[in-house]
């Protein structure tokens, strides 16, 4: 029992070492963020690890230009079962409000812990009259 702990709390250990990071690029060198535009939506998904107690959460310099729809977390799994200390993905929707420039910024933090920060992402956002959506992602 003893040793299961142990290897429990190296597991976590591990985890939130790898999670509190910058995430400037994750360990493998790639960039935690994806986006694309799906009907004039805008589909954000970004790599993380809930079980860290990190999140992701976003903030919008103009709301009026574009609106929060959805967010998910979708746990790594194998074999359709969930692996205990895994990272996933968590997926933003956004959708056209009015044409106009914003900027959306998501910050992976412990939001129960003050809000430590583990690295910043920013999307520049231009959306024109017929409600088509840009994104490009920008360093601040």
């Amino acid at each position: 029992m003893k040793k299961f702990l142990l290897m429990l709390i190296t597991v976590f250990a591990a985890a939130a070492l790898a999670s509190a990071q910058s995430l400037a690029t994750m360990a493998d060198g790639s960039n935690p963020m994806s986006f694309n535009i799906d009907a004039n939506s805008l589909i954000v998904k970004l790599k993380g690890n809930a079980t860290t107690g990190y999140t992701w959460k976003y903030t919008i310099d103009n709301e009026s230009v574009i609106k929060f729809y959805s967010d998910k977390y979708d746990a790594n799994n194998n074999g359709g079962r969930p692996m205990m200390g895994a990272g996933g993905e968590q997926t933003f929707v956004f959708e056209p409000n009015k044409s106009g420039k914003t900027k959306i910024t998501f910050e992976y933090a412990r939001q129960w812990e003050g809000g430590e920060s583990a690295g910043k992402r920013f999307l520049k956002i231009k959306v024109d009259g017929k409600g088509k959506v840009n994104a490009k992602e920008v360093k601040k």
